[in-house]
Protein backbone atom coordinates (compact mmCIF):
# COMPACT_ATOMS: atom_id res chain seq x y z
CA UNK A 1 0.00 0.00 0.00
CA UNK A 2 1.59 3.50 -0.88
CA UNK A 3 2.36 5.50 1.95
CA UNK A 4 0.92 9.33 2.78
CA UNK A 5 3.73 10.52 1.43
CA UNK A 6 3.90 8.78 -1.99
CA UNK A 7 4.80 10.59 -4.54
CA UNK A 8 1.53 10.81 -7.14
CA UNK A 9 -0.21 11.64 -3.46
CA UNK A 10 -2.94 14.69 -4.79
CA UNK A 11 -2.51 17.39 -1.97
CA UNK A 12 0.95 17.32 -2.97
CA UNK A 13 0.76 17.70 -6.67
CA UNK A 14 -1.04 20.00 -6.07
CA UNK A 15 0.86 22.06 -3.69
CA UNK A 16 3.66 21.68 -6.11
CA UNK A 17 1.98 23.13 -9.03
CA UNK A 18 1.00 25.87 -6.93
CA UNK A 19 4.39 26.95 -6.85
CA UNK A 20 4.29 27.68 -10.76
CA UNK A 21 8.19 26.10 -10.37
CA UNK A 22 7.50 22.62 -12.98
CA UNK A 23 8.29 23.81 -16.32
CA UNK A 24 10.09 26.99 -15.47
CA UNK A 25 13.29 28.23 -17.14
CA UNK A 26 16.65 28.32 -15.10
CA UNK A 27 16.68 30.77 -12.32
CA UNK A 28 20.02 31.89 -10.90
CA UNK A 29 19.39 31.61 -7.04
CA UNK A 30 18.53 27.88 -7.76
CA UNK A 31 22.01 27.39 -10.00
CA UNK A 32 23.70 29.00 -7.48
CA UNK A 33 22.52 26.37 -4.94
CA UNK A 34 23.45 23.26 -7.19
CA UNK A 35 26.73 24.87 -8.01
CA UNK A 36 27.47 25.57 -4.18
CA UNK A 37 26.22 21.65 -3.99
CA UNK A 38 29.10 19.88 -6.20
CA UNK A 39 31.76 22.24 -4.62
CA UNK A 40 30.97 21.77 -0.76
CA UNK A 41 30.23 17.56 -1.50
CA UNK A 42 33.25 17.08 -3.94
CA UNK A 43 30.70 15.73 -6.15
CA UNK A 44 30.07 15.80 -10.22
CA UNK A 45 26.72 16.62 -10.37
CA UNK A 46 23.68 18.18 -8.49
CA UNK A 47 20.31 18.36 -8.95
CA UNK A 48 17.25 20.42 -7.91
CA UNK A 49 14.50 17.89 -8.99
CA UNK A 50 10.78 18.04 -8.36
CA UNK A 51 8.98 15.12 -8.60
CA UNK A 52 5.63 15.04 -10.64
CA UNK A 53 3.19 12.50 -11.29
CA UNK A 54 5.52 10.22 -14.11
CA UNK A 55 8.70 12.59 -14.29
CA UNK A 56 11.21 14.76 -12.15
CA UNK A 57 11.68 17.57 -13.44
CA UNK A 58 15.09 20.02 -13.01
CA UNK A 59 15.07 23.47 -11.71
CA UNK A 60 18.42 23.00 -11.42
CA UNK A 61 21.26 20.86 -12.23
CA UNK A 62 24.98 20.71 -12.98
CA UNK A 63 27.52 18.32 -14.40
CA UNK A 64 24.41 16.11 -15.77
CA UNK A 65 25.48 14.26 -18.93
CA UNK A 66 23.17 14.72 -22.33
CA UNK A 67 20.54 14.53 -23.27
CA UNK A 68 19.07 14.85 -19.81
CA UNK A 69 20.62 17.77 -19.23
CA UNK A 70 19.31 19.82 -21.93
CA UNK A 71 15.86 17.92 -21.86
CA UNK A 72 16.24 18.88 -17.98
CA UNK A 73 13.74 15.82 -16.30
CA UNK A 74 13.71 12.41 -16.62
CA UNK A 75 10.58 9.70 -16.57
CA UNK A 76 10.33 8.12 -12.80
CA UNK A 77 12.15 4.87 -13.95
CA UNK A 78 15.16 7.20 -14.22
CA UNK A 79 14.68 8.67 -10.43
CA UNK A 80 15.86 8.26 -6.87
CA UNK A 81 14.58 11.72 -6.05
CA UNK A 82 11.10 9.91 -6.05
CA UNK A 83 12.32 7.65 -2.77
CA UNK A 84 13.21 11.16 -1.29
CA UNK A 85 9.69 12.25 -1.57
CA UNK A 86 7.81 9.47 -0.57
CA UNK A 87 9.94 8.98 2.77
CA UNK A 88 10.04 12.64 3.23
CA UNK A 89 14.04 11.58 4.70
CA UNK A 90 17.60 11.86 3.28
CA UNK A 91 17.97 8.99 0.94
CA UNK A 92 21.96 7.73 0.97
CA UNK A 93 23.77 5.27 -1.83
CA UNK A 94 26.83 4.44 -1.51
CA UNK A 95 27.17 1.98 -4.00
CA UNK A 96 23.76 2.31 -6.16
CA UNK A 97 24.51 -1.22 -8.14
CA UNK A 98 24.55 -2.76 -4.13
CA UNK A 99 21.38 -1.06 -2.91
CA UNK A 100 18.30 -3.00 -2.35
CA UNK A 101 16.07 0.48 -3.22
CA UNK A 102 17.61 1.70 -6.80
CA UNK A 103 19.79 -1.03 -8.02
CA UNK A 104 17.10 -1.89 -10.83
CA UNK A 105 16.80 1.82 -11.67
CA UNK A 106 17.15 3.05 -14.97
CA UNK A 107 19.43 6.17 -13.59
CA UNK A 108 22.21 4.01 -12.94
CA UNK A 109 22.68 3.36 -17.02
CA UNK A 110 21.79 6.28 -18.26
CA UNK A 111 22.89 9.59 -15.83
CA UNK A 112 25.64 7.31 -14.12
CA UNK A 113 24.29 7.49 -10.54
CA UNK A 114 26.23 5.37 -9.06
CA UNK A 115 26.41 7.31 -5.64
CA UNK A 116 23.69 9.76 -4.61
CA UNK A 117 22.70 11.41 -1.25
CA UNK A 118 19.33 13.35 -0.94
CA UNK A 119 17.47 15.47 0.90
CA UNK A 120 13.84 16.56 1.03
CA UNK A 121 12.56 19.89 0.29
CA UNK A 122 9.49 20.23 2.23
CA UNK A 123 6.87 23.10 2.01
CA UNK A 124 6.39 24.89 5.17
CA UNK A 125 3.04 23.43 4.87
CA UNK A 126 4.82 19.95 5.26
CA UNK A 127 4.36 18.59 1.72
CA UNK A 128 7.73 16.91 0.14
CA UNK A 129 7.49 18.49 -3.62
CA UNK A 130 11.45 17.14 -4.76
CA UNK A 131 14.69 17.07 -3.59
CA UNK A 132 18.73 18.72 -3.58
CA UNK A 133 20.48 15.74 -4.06
CA UNK A 134 24.14 14.91 -4.83
CA UNK A 135 25.93 12.81 -7.70
CA UNK A 136 28.43 10.99 -8.01
CA UNK A 137 29.68 7.95 -11.28
CA UNK A 138 31.95 6.30 -8.88
CA UNK A 139 30.80 4.58 -5.46
CA UNK A 140 31.51 6.29 -2.21
CA UNK A 141 30.93 6.87 1.08
CA UNK A 142 28.69 9.98 2.16
CA UNK A 143 30.06 11.77 5.66
CA UNK A 144 27.65 13.25 8.34
CA UNK A 145 29.03 16.51 7.24
CA UNK A 146 28.27 16.00 3.74
CA UNK A 147 24.97 15.16 4.88
CA UNK A 148 24.61 18.44 7.52
CA UNK A 149 25.87 20.48 4.52
CA UNK A 150 23.39 19.55 1.74
CA UNK A 151 20.59 19.69 4.13
CA UNK A 152 21.82 23.21 5.14
CA UNK A 153 21.47 23.62 1.34
CA UNK A 154 18.59 22.41 1.02
CA UNK A 155 16.85 25.15 3.25
CA UNK A 156 18.79 27.55 1.14
CA UNK A 157 16.39 26.20 -1.82
CA UNK A 158 12.96 26.41 0.71
CA UNK A 159 14.04 30.18 0.88
CA UNK A 160 13.92 30.66 -2.57
CA UNK A 161 11.20 29.12 -3.36
CA UNK A 162 9.30 30.99 -0.56
CA UNK A 163 10.82 34.24 -2.21
CA UNK A 164 9.42 33.13 -5.49
CA UNK A 165 6.45 32.70 -4.03
CA UNK A 166 5.54 35.53 -2.26
CA UNK A 167 7.20 37.88 -5.42
CA UNK A 168 4.22 35.62 -7.66
CA UNK A 169 1.71 36.57 -4.61
CA UNK A 170 2.48 40.25 -4.83
CA UNK A 171 2.83 40.63 -8.70
CA UNK A 172 -1.09 39.04 -8.53
CA UNK A 173 -2.11 41.20 -5.97
CA UNK A 174 -1.02 43.90 -7.82
CA UNK A 175 -2.31 43.15 -11.29
CA UNK A 176 -5.68 42.21 -9.63
CA UNK A 177 -5.60 45.93 -8.19
CA UNK A 178 -4.56 47.32 -11.13
CA UNK A 179 -7.80 45.53 -12.63
CA UNK A 180 -10.15 46.46 -10.20
CA UNK A 181 -8.86 50.60 -10.62
CA UNK A 182 -9.04 50.00 -14.02
CA UNK A 183 -13.01 49.14 -14.15
CA UNK A 184 -13.25 51.85 -11.53
CA UNK A 185 -12.20 54.92 -13.53
CA UNK A 186 -14.08 53.06 -16.54
CA UNK A 187 -17.25 53.85 -14.43
CA UNK A 188 -16.12 57.29 -13.41
CA UNK A 189 -15.48 58.16 -16.99
CA UNK A 190 -19.13 56.98 -17.65
CA UNK A 191 -20.54 58.58 -14.87
CA UNK A 192 -19.13 61.92 -15.97
CA UNK A 193 -20.42 61.32 -19.20
CA UNK A 194 -23.60 60.51 -17.81
CA UNK A 195 -23.39 63.93 -15.81
CA UNK A 196 -22.81 65.68 -19.26
CA UNK A 197 -25.91 63.92 -20.92
CA UNK A 198 -27.77 65.14 -18.33
CA UNK A 199 -26.60 68.96 -18.22
CA UNK A 200 -27.12 68.60 -22.00
CA UNK A 201 -30.81 67.62 -22.11
CA UNK A 202 -31.64 69.88 -19.32
CA UNK A 203 -30.29 72.90 -21.14
CA UNK A 204 -32.79 72.06 -24.05
CA UNK A 205 -35.46 72.02 -21.89
CA UNK A 206 -34.30 75.08 -20.49
CA UNK A 207 -33.17 77.50 -22.41
CA UNK A 208 -32.26 80.25 -20.09
CA UNK A 209 -29.75 78.04 -18.65
CA UNK A 210 -27.65 77.64 -21.67
CA UNK A 211 -24.69 79.92 -21.00
CA UNK A 212 -24.55 78.38 -17.44
CA UNK A 213 -24.66 74.97 -18.97
CA UNK A 214 -22.31 75.52 -21.23
CA UNK A 215 -19.65 76.67 -18.55
CA UNK A 216 -20.37 73.51 -16.60
CA UNK A 217 -20.16 71.21 -19.13
CA UNK A 218 -16.79 72.32 -20.18
CA UNK A 219 -15.65 72.37 -16.46
CA UNK A 220 -16.88 68.40 -16.47
CA UNK A 221 -14.72 67.81 -20.08
CA UNK A 222 -11.60 69.53 -18.36
CA UNK A 223 -12.22 66.55 -15.76
CA UNK A 224 -12.95 63.94 -18.28
CA UNK A 225 -9.63 65.10 -20.17
CA UNK A 226 -7.44 64.62 -16.59
CA UNK A 227 -9.87 61.38 -15.68
CA UNK A 228 -8.66 60.12 -19.40
CA UNK A 229 -4.79 60.62 -18.60
CA UNK A 230 -4.63 59.01 -15.57
CA UNK A 231 -6.52 56.08 -16.97
CA UNK A 232 -4.17 55.46 -19.67
CA UNK A 233 -1.26 55.30 -16.93
CA UNK A 234 -3.28 53.50 -14.47
CA UNK A 235 -2.42 55.00 -10.84
CA UNK A 236 1.22 55.74 -12.46
CA UNK A 237 1.98 59.65 -12.42
CA UNK A 238 0.74 61.83 -15.28
CA UNK A 239 2.91 64.08 -17.58
CA UNK A 240 2.58 67.48 -17.02
CA UNK A 241 3.50 68.22 -20.96
CA UNK A 242 0.56 65.39 -21.76
CA UNK A 243 -1.68 67.50 -19.03
CA UNK A 244 -0.90 70.80 -21.10
CA UNK A 245 -1.81 69.45 -24.34
CA UNK A 246 -4.86 67.87 -23.56
CA UNK A 247 -6.30 71.38 -22.34
CA UNK A 248 -4.77 73.29 -25.06
CA UNK A 249 -5.90 71.21 -27.35
CA UNK A 250 -9.28 72.84 -28.63
CA UNK A 251 -7.22 76.31 -29.17
CA UNK A 252 -5.33 74.75 -32.42
CA UNK A 253 -3.67 78.62 -31.60
CA UNK A 254 0.03 79.28 -32.60
CA UNK A 255 -0.04 82.25 -29.83
CA UNK A 256 -0.08 80.18 -27.24
CA UNK A 257 3.85 79.49 -26.39
CA UNK A 258 4.80 76.47 -24.33
CA UNK A 259 8.60 75.91 -22.54
CA UNK A 260 8.96 73.61 -19.81
CA UNK A 261 10.57 70.60 -18.62
CA UNK A 262 9.23 66.75 -18.18
CA UNK A 263 7.51 67.13 -15.21
CA UNK A 264 5.58 63.87 -13.60
CA UNK A 265 1.99 64.96 -11.51
CA UNK A 266 0.41 62.82 -9.32
CA UNK A 267 -3.24 61.98 -10.40
CA UNK A 268 -4.59 64.36 -7.53
CA UNK A 269 -2.43 67.57 -8.62
CA UNK A 270 -3.02 66.85 -11.84
CA UNK A 271 -6.85 66.76 -11.73
CA UNK A 272 -6.99 70.16 -10.08
CA UNK A 273 -4.74 72.06 -12.42
CA UNK A 274 -6.49 70.94 -15.18
CA UNK A 275 -9.27 72.53 -13.84
CA UNK A 276 -7.40 75.41 -13.05
CA UNK A 277 -5.40 75.61 -16.73
CA UNK A 278 -9.28 74.99 -17.92
CA UNK A 279 -10.55 78.10 -16.23
CA UNK A 280 -7.41 79.80 -17.21
CA UNK A 281 -8.42 79.17 -21.12
CA UNK A 282 -11.97 79.48 -21.15
CA UNK A 283 -11.24 82.98 -19.31
CA UNK A 284 -8.39 84.19 -22.21
CA UNK A 285 -10.89 83.10 -24.83
CA UNK A 286 -13.88 84.71 -23.73
CA UNK A 287 -12.12 87.86 -22.11
CA UNK A 288 -8.42 88.00 -22.04
CA UNK A 289 -5.43 87.76 -24.89
CA UNK A 290 -6.88 85.39 -27.37
CA UNK A 291 -10.67 87.07 -27.29
CA UNK A 292 -8.85 88.98 -30.02
CA UNK A 293 -6.41 88.44 -33.10
CA UNK A 294 -3.32 90.16 -31.86
CA UNK A 295 -3.23 88.86 -27.95
CA UNK A 296 -0.70 85.90 -26.77
CA UNK A 297 0.07 83.31 -23.80
CA UNK A 298 2.82 82.05 -22.61
CA UNK A 299 2.91 79.25 -20.33
CA UNK A 300 6.62 77.66 -18.59
CA UNK A 301 7.19 75.75 -15.46
CA UNK A 302 10.03 75.18 -13.50
CA UNK A 303 10.48 72.22 -11.17
CA UNK A 304 12.63 71.95 -8.20
CA UNK A 305 12.60 70.13 -4.79
CA UNK A 306 9.22 68.51 -6.07
CA UNK A 307 7.48 71.50 -6.38
CA UNK A 308 6.37 72.68 -9.72
CA UNK A 309 6.34 76.44 -9.79
CA UNK A 310 4.14 77.47 -13.55
CA UNK A 311 3.57 81.31 -14.60
CA UNK A 312 0.75 81.84 -17.57
CA UNK A 313 1.21 85.26 -18.98
CA UNK A 314 -1.02 86.92 -21.21
CA UNK A 315 -0.14 89.91 -23.20
CA UNK A 316 -1.31 92.39 -26.40
CA UNK A 317 -5.23 91.13 -25.41
CA UNK A 318 -7.57 93.72 -24.37
CA UNK A 319 -6.95 96.08 -21.21
CA UNK A 320 -7.33 94.29 -17.91
CA UNK A 321 -9.70 94.82 -15.50
CA UNK A 322 -10.21 92.80 -11.98
CA UNK A 323 -12.98 91.17 -11.57
CA UNK A 324 -15.61 92.92 -9.14
CA UNK A 325 -16.66 89.18 -7.11
CA UNK A 326 -14.73 86.03 -7.37
CA UNK A 327 -16.04 83.69 -9.42
CA UNK A 328 -15.47 79.86 -9.63
CA UNK A 329 -11.84 80.09 -11.13
CA UNK A 330 -11.18 82.42 -8.02
CA UNK A 331 -12.43 79.62 -5.60
CA UNK A 332 -10.72 76.98 -7.60
CA UNK A 333 -7.37 79.02 -7.44
CA UNK A 334 -7.73 79.77 -3.54
CA UNK A 335 -9.58 77.19 -1.90
CA UNK A 336 -8.41 73.83 -3.76
CA UNK A 337 -5.16 74.67 -5.75
CA UNK A 338 -3.99 76.75 -2.68
CA UNK A 339 -4.94 75.64 0.50
CA UNK A 340 -6.14 72.30 0.05
CA UNK A 341 -3.38 70.96 -1.92
CA UNK A 342 -0.75 73.19 0.37
CA UNK A 343 0.23 75.30 -2.35
CA UNK A 344 0.12 79.11 -3.43
CA UNK A 345 -1.58 80.85 -6.83
CA UNK A 346 -1.19 84.34 -7.11
CA UNK A 347 -3.28 86.18 -9.89
CA UNK A 348 -1.75 89.95 -11.27
CA UNK A 349 -4.70 91.46 -13.41
CA UNK A 350 -1.87 94.25 -14.78
CA UNK A 351 -3.37 95.85 -17.17
CA UNK A 352 -1.00 94.93 -19.95
CA UNK A 353 -2.21 91.39 -19.47
CA UNK A 354 -3.44 88.80 -17.15
CA UNK A 355 -0.61 86.84 -14.99
CA UNK A 356 -0.81 83.52 -12.95
CA UNK A 357 1.70 81.59 -10.71
CA UNK A 358 1.19 78.61 -9.22
CA UNK A 359 3.64 77.45 -6.42
CA UNK A 360 2.71 73.73 -6.22
CA UNK A 361 4.09 69.81 -5.00
CA UNK A 362 4.18 67.54 -7.78
CA UNK A 363 2.51 64.91 -5.35
CA UNK A 364 -0.49 64.58 -2.80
Amino acid sequence: MPSDRDAPAPDRLNALLQTELLDSPPEPGFDRVTRLTTRLLQAPAAIIALVDRDRQFFKSSVGLCEPWASLRETPLSHSFCQHVVTSAEPLVVSDAKQHPLVKDNLAIPSLGVNAYLGVPLKLPSGEVIGALCAIDHEPRPWSEDDITQITELSEIVMDEIALRTENARRRSIEQHQRVLVHELNHRVKNTLALVDSVIALSIRAAPALTDFGEVLRGRIAALTRSHALALDRGREAIALDALVCAELAPLQSDRVTVDGPAVQLSPGIALYLSMGLHELVTNAVKYGALSNEAGRVALSWTHLDDRLRLAWQESDGPEVTPPARNGFGSLLFERILGAALKGQVTRDFAADGLKVTFDLPVSV
